[in-house]
């Protein structure tokens, strides 16, 4: 294989440069394979003695394309997955509501009653693993169609496509509080304050339907206290 000038003489550089250059010289070989299919190098022992190896670049560069293509998936999966709970994020649910322009949908806003309490009684760990169970048991709530998402700290967001009417929205609501009872996994019950606004009726943007199911989770946690 013809190979530039500078390749030339890099593998001509007689130096006896050790294992650090050796090492420089192995991540040369990784970097100059992405280009070329076949590299061939050297290094030198301490005496003199010239020790040739081969290295094969294509099958190489198919174990990078795959590792990179991996890791990109990786990427993409947590940029819209919450790390604690492995629910969609905000990020997801914001890219999610810029499709939906024009279908019918019910926005669901949900609070945890008094989870500082269950922070600064029992533990952040406490708290976590409080977080998690609430999880898994709003995904035995809602529908396969559903979009399930942590909003952020003891908060969490519902989107159901399709809905049009709040009485249609009774039926899960109920179910994600008979779902979390007796399921604590500290000596506190786990009680959540639910809030809906549907859109286009109940608001045109994304922020206005926040604004009002925020506003109506509130006064539902006010008439639970009350």
């Amino acid at each position: 294989m013809k190979l530039s000038e500078g390749v030339k003489n890099f593998l001509n550089d007689k130096k006896d440069d050790g294992l650090m250059g050796i090492k420089g010289r192995v991540v040369t070989f990784l970097m100059v394979l992405i280009i070329n299919s076949l590299y061939m190098s050297y290094y030198f022992y301490r005496d003199g003695y010239i020790s040739w190896f081969e290295i094969i670049g294509l099958p190489i560069m198919l174990a990078f394309a795959w590792w990179f293509g991996k890791q990109y998936d990786i990427a993409i999966y947590y940029s819209e997955k919450d790390i604690l709970t492995t629910l969609y994020n905000r990020r997801f649910v914001e890219k999610y509501i810029s499709t939906q322009k024009g279908q019918n949908f019910a926005l669901l806003l949900l609070d945890v009653n008094d989870f500082k309490v269950i922070n600064d009684v029992y533990g952040h760990k406490a708290g976590d693993q409080y977080l998690m169970t609430i999880a898994a048991q709003l995904k035995n709530s809602v529908k396969e169609k559903d979009i399930l998402a942590r909003w952020g700290g003891d908060e969490f967001l519902i989107i159901t496509p399709g809905t049009k009417k709040k009485e249609n929205l009774a039926e899960m609501m109920d179910k994600i509080h008979k779902n979390l009872k007796d399921v604590s996994p500290v000596e506190v019950e786990i009680r959540v304050s639910i809030g809906a606004a549907l859109y286009p009726s109940e608001g045109k943007t994304f922020d206005d339907l926040l604004k009002l199911a925020d506003k109506n989770m509130y006064s539902m946690k006010a008439l639970k206290h009350g």
